[in-house]
């Protein structure tokens, strides 16, 4: 007998991810998943390795495990769904990774096709429900590629595409099915070759000879950045020409540390003003570098756009002036640019004139800062920034941060080692949990804290998140900003109308959760620790206890009853 017709599409599958070094897959199976399961279980008594399948009970919470799995370990991680309707539990999440540049493998199975004559036919009544015309088109917005496995085709060549195009500048997430019938056929195709991981683009020299003349000359120059600092490397460069030339930076709704938080030159998120002023604004990889209904930069200012994509093209409609694109990854145009501006002659008085500048506006911040924070000790409920003064205070270095609507992003202090997960441009609520898992599971030395509101602490799968924890000993610390209410809901409506009649209306509609249950009740169900404080004084207490239980192995969840727009 020909031993190696015996071998299922499924085995070769799970040999693809193998062979690519996936580490992990993060599975809500179905029944199209039974000759995945079938070819585990022989792998395994056979000795063969493969990934470690994890059950994760929710698609939302899985692929946000994937989105931080790769952000700590920068290895993407296999999201393993089932057909239409695990799609579809997964897309809020697909929309986070496809706008952070997260290469997360989506695959899907696909209802079985045929009614009878093989292993993979249909034999319950959803193989009919669940069938669609297309597939794909569900995520094909919101993935780089997407495909389905036909009849004769490797499904090995197709792993490597789906990785080697996720993991190429711009990265993002792909997506591909597999049908039940294929997967459970034998499959004679011989593995392909692994392909390398494509090299980052670089920008034009001579635009970066451009754009360091330009710094040079002006008088007023800032860099605005969103998601520079996902790379640590590129976050460095940033670090060194921003001193060297006293440049001020800019974090535009970050979704990481892109400068330390001590750094001379960070003007956190306060900046606003710096940014009217400049006569040359340099975005890196930033999507939306300011709001135009909240500030515009001068008319006569220029302004170099720099990003592996700097027309942001997956944006259907961005109206921002630009001077000059520049096409190259941040990180690989950075060390070019330092580069660059050594070679080019500055005014040295002007240089110290814009460091004093910036001094002092990161001094007044600091002390706008400091006088909030003492007003905080007594207020209660609990003032957000009181939060992230106690976090700060009690956390350990080098911890990992995820931050869903639950601290102000310029109360903490972030410095080297430690990691930053902010709230994507797509607004997909719920990621906050599965981020510090899968972050987690990437380095279990490390603390991780998910802080989140109690919407968004709702919308990420409490339930399955802490028992995923439990399962694969992955313990982490999980802050609820309780104020009973969607705030953003409520402060978008007082800004559109602010005189209208929702801003006296008690409650405004459609913004109050109405009771709210006990969060800290449910986790202990649970098996985690948890606490519940209302209290500014028992706060930091409370923490250092959380951190001692998931010091200890155990999950813990804070609830903490906060004051309504203090985030």
């Amino acid at each position: 007998m020909d031993t190696k017709r015996q071998i299922s599409g499924a085995w070769n599958f799970v040999r693809a991810l193998h062979r690519r070094s996936v580490e992990h897959v993060f599975s809500n199976a179905g029944t199209d998943h039974a000759p995945i399961i079938e070819a585990l279980a022989a792998m395994r008594a056979s000795g063969e390795p493969a990934p470690e399948f994890h059950v994760v009970p929710h698609e939302n919470l899985a692929i946000s495990m994937a989105q931080g799995y790769y952000g700590v370990s920068g290895k993407p991680a296999v999201v393993l769904v089932h057909v239409t309707v695990g799609t579809a539990n997964a897309i809020c999440g697909l929309m986070n990774a496809r706008r952070n540049y997260v290469p997360v493998i989506l695959i899907a199975g696909h209802t079985p096709a045929t009614q009878e004559g093989y292993v993979g036919s249909r034999n319950v009544p959803i193989h009919w429900g669940q069938d669609s015309f297309d597939q794909g088109g569900l995520v094909r917005e919101f993935t780089k590629w997407d495909y389905e496995l036909r009849a004769g085709q490797n499904v090995d060549a197709l792993v490597d595409r789906a990785i080697s195009i996720a993991t190429t500048e711009p990265r993002g997430p792909v997506y591909l099915a597999l049908p039940r019938e294929l997967l459970a056929a034998a499959d004679a195709n011989e593995p392909g070759s692994v392909s390398p991981t494509a090299a980052p683009p670089r920008p034009d020299p001579a635009a970066i000879e451009r754009l360091a003349n330009a710094l040079a000359r002006a008088a007023r120059p800032v860099i605005v950045t969103s998601t520079l600092g996902a790379n640590a490397a590129a976050r460095k460069s940033l670090e060194v020409i921003a001193e060297r030339w006293a440049i001020g930076v800019v974090q535009s709704w970050p979704a990481c540390v892109n400068i330390a938080s001590s750094h001379p030159m960070n003007l956190r998120m306060h900046g606003a003003q710096w940014l009217a002023d400049a006569d040359l604004i340099v975005t890196v990889d930033s999507a939306v570098p300011w709001v135009p209904v909240h500030i515009k930069p001068r008319r006569d200012a220029r302004v170099f756009s720099l990003a592996a994509d700097p027309n942001y093209s997956m944006y259907p409609y961005r109206e921002f002036p630009a001077s000059e694109l520049v096409t190259g990854a941040g990180f690989a145009a950075l060390p070019m640019l330092a580069e660059a501006l050594a070679g080019e002659r500055y005014d040295a008085a002007a240089v110290a004139a814009r460091r004093e500048a910036i001094g002092t506006i990161q001094a007044q911040a600091a002390d706008r800062r400091a006088a909030r924070i003492e007003a905080a000790r007594r207020n209660s409920p609990i003032d957000a920034a009181w939060i992230a003064r106690c976090l700060n205070a009690v956390r350990p270095p080098d911890s990992v941060i995820v931050n869903e609507l639950c601290l102000p992003f310029d109360h903490l202090e972030l410095e080297d080692g430690d990691q930053f997960f902010g709230e994507t441009t797509a607004g997909g609520l719920g990621a906050g949990l599965g981020i510090g898992l899968g972050a987690k599971l990437a380095d279990p030395s490390r603390a991780v804290i998910s802080a989140v509101g109690d919407g968004s602490y709702m919308f990420g799968n409490p339930t399955p998140a802490l028992l995923v924890a439990r399962a694969l000993n992955i313990p982490t610390l999980t802050l609820i900003a309780n104020n009973n209410l969607w705030y953003a809901v409520r402060q978008s409506t007082l800004a559109s109308y602010p005189d209208g009649a929702a801003a006296g209306a008690e409650p405004m509609p459609l913004t109050s959760f109405g009771p709210s249950p006990s969060y800290s009740g449910m986790a202990e169900a649970a098996g985690a620790w948890a606490a519940k404080v209302s209290d500014p004084a028992e706060l930091e207490g409370l923490m250092r206890s959380a951190f001692e239980q998931t010091a200890a192995g155990r999950s813990a969840v804070l609830e903490i009853v906060t004051a309504p727009g203090t985030r």
